[in-house]
């Protein structure tokens, strides 16, 4: 395979030099994709085991003297680790600055798949390079930096902060000064003033996208967080920016996997292939290792597989009312656009069963049943406790990793636990959507008293105040620990309209609870919202899906529904168990958007 076939438009921005021959795995067509991934995955994912070797054998060592001259070395993160001498980024210097004379940084300029040099990839900033770091930013005139790691992760260093958390810092000459800041669950936005000292040439206001859930060890289990992160850059950078600024620590490995991911969609949308492959080798070529192992090449091929089998399910708020019409224009159709958007989630999404959950099932006295129960890696621990367990899951909501805990309705002997968790974690909501008792059977054990006070081992559980509110009941209550003399308070909103199938008759209900739930959090913190129903994925999981979706809506004016789901079950396997469910998120956000008068804001004049 070779970027200069004709048909590729990398012909446009290949360099000079005489590109790798054809590999025996060509590109794909998008029709074909999702049987070759499966394929590929097949037999312990030898075929891709077997691609990523051969691509070896196309890299080329191109010179590198500057980066590995004496002087020079100790400006690299890592020994192994520099740039080629053909495309490295050239400093210039800049009069009566000391700090800014030398020439190098561990940075190369790549080409993107229509434009020549669209990226600058680059090494984290060590503490003796984060002045040139600037100065590159700065002299290229890039106005978008991409940060895929963080500043510590496992106990190492991977990057120098760069950054001032509040006012102005110098760097060298440069004075960086923070203007605003957005912290999302997956990652934040941080918008920097950047003034060269002396200078008549205007401040250079610069975007970082720093995508802080990227683990540390491996990749993303699922690429939907790092792809909704590509959307958010991709809208906000324009071309006359000038380079994008990519980063990790060595500046290879994270950062290779982000670009190709873009280079691969940007085919993907000219000429509607697939050549991971193709890109890779041609990105190897401006720097080294790009694209660093295995799993972070199987991991590529799954987001754009994610991509192609998702389509686009982002809804502007301002054509939210007719884009739901729409949906909705063929009611007996089969399928309609609920149920293609479900079925593609139920093919995506992890089963119950395809997580690990050994935890609990070697605890089945603390199971209602164990259908659903949480996965290991998502579980909520109980500090302290000799048997940690408890059948509970963190949840990611928008703005906040682990926004919320969905826990099993409390049984007898499982209430001390329940509220160990609320009162250890400080929770400040606890969000009941289900009776005690459903369809004859008891969905709930009560868990607080009606008249004085309840014991629940070391916890006592006092209720303040209960009263009735636009379809749910509002409960104040203490629970205190004898052991440590510790209370505190939290409010418990219980829903009692809401049907076990997670049919409700007024949605306007649910929207009322979820604007008490936000005034409640405003006051209280934002520990997580315990949430709770009769089986944990049905109406808990529709609760949390709605609340995500409002607020994204709220802050960038967009609606999709199909993401906030598909991300929510990578926590939470199962979550919105039917269409007919899923169809009512889209009603349900609708209700809250008009109710509030915040719909009116979205909508074109």
């Amino acid at each position: 395979m070779q970027f200069s076939e004709g048909k590729h438009e990398w012909e446009e921005v290949q360099m000079d030099s005489e590109g790798p021959g054809d590999v025996p795995f060509p590109p794909q067509s998008t029709d074909g994709f999702a049987d070759y991934v499966a394929r590929c995955h097949s037999n312990r994912q030898n075929k891709f085991k077997d691609q990523f070797a051969l691509m070896q054998e196309y890299d080329t060592d191109f010179p590198k003297t500057v980066g590995t001259s004496h002087g020079i070395k100790k400006l690299n993160r890592f020994n192994n680790i520099t740039v080629y001498d053909h495309n490295r980024v050239v400093l210039r210097s800049i009069d009566g600055h000391s700090d800014c004379q030398r020439d190098f940084i561990n940075a190369s300029f790549i080409d993107g798949y229509k434009r020549r040099q669209k990226y600058i990839a680059t090494q984290g900033p060590l503490p003796k390079t984060v002045v040139d770091f600037w100065r590159m930013v700065w002299q290229e005139r890039s106005q978008t930096i991409v940060m895929l790691a963080n500043l510590v992760e496992a106990n190492s260093v991977k990057c120098h902060k760069y950054w001032p958390e509040t006012g102005t810092l110098s760097f060298g000459p440069f004075n960086v000064t923070i203007t605003g800041q957005q912290i999302l669950a997956d990652y934040t936005t941080r918008e920097f003033s950047v003034q060269l000292a002396e200078s008549s040439e205007p401040a250079l206001s610069v975007t970082q996208f720093h995508f802080t859930a990227w683990p540390d060890h491996g990749v993303p289990d699922y690429a939907t967080s790092l792809l909704a992160f590509h959307k958010k850059v991709k809208k906000h950078h324009k071309e006359a920016m000038g380079p994008i600024t990519v980063h990790c620590s060595a500046g290879v490995g994270r950062t290779g996997t982000l670009i190709t991911i873009d280079c691969v969609l940007e085919q993907l949308q000219g000429e509607k292939v697939v050549d991971i492959a193709g890109v890779i080798i041609h990105l190897r070529t401006q720097r080294m290792k790009m694209v660093q192992s295995l799993d972070q090449y199987v991991f590529i091929h799954d987001a754009i597989l994610e991509v192609i089998t998702c389509g686009d399910t982002q809804i502007d708020a301002g054509d939210y009312i007719q884009k739901l019409r729409k949906y909705k224009s063929s009611p007996n159709a089969h399928p309609n656009e609920f149920d293609n958007q479900f079925n593609v989630l139920e093919k995506l999404s992890p089963t119950p069963m395809e997580v690990s959950q050994k935890v609990g099932l070697n605890n089945p006295s603390k199971n209602r049943n164990d259908r659903y129960l949480p996965g290991d890696q998502w579980r909520v621990v109980l500090r302290g406790d000799k048997v940690d367990y408890i059948h509970a899951v963190f949840v990611n909501g928008y703005k906040q990793q682990r926004a919320f805990i969905i826990a099993q309705s409390p049984m007898e002997s499982t209430a001390r636990d329940f509220w160990k968790m609320v009162h250890d974690r400080k929770c400040g909501v606890i969000v009941m959507l289900c009776d005690l008792v459903e369809d004859g059977e008891e969905t709930c054990y009560q868990y607080w008293s009606k008249t004085g006070v309840a014991q629940f081992g070391e916890y006592t559980v006092d209720l303040l105040e209960e009263k009735a509110v636009k379809g749910f009941l509002l409960r104040k209550i203490t629970v205190y620990n004898i052991k440590t003399a510790d209370a505190h308070q939290v409010v418990q909103l219980h829903m009692v309209n809401w049907s076990p199938d997670g049919s409700c008759s007024n949605l306007t209900t649910i929207t009322c609870v979820i604007r008490e739930m936000t005034d409640i959090q405003m006051k209280t913190g934002n520990q997580s919202i315990v949430v709770h129903c009769s089986d944990t994925v049905g109406r808990s999981g529709m609760f949390c899906a709605i609340v995500t979706t409002i607020e994204r809506c709220k802050t960038e004016g967009v609606v999709d529904v199909f993401q906030v789901v598909k991300a929510l079950r990578v926590q939470k396997p199962g979550a919105v168990l039917t269409v007919a469910q899923y169809r009512l998120l889209f009603e349900a956000v609708l209700v809250y958007l008009e109710s509030f008068d915040t719909y009116s804001n979205f909508v074109r004049k």
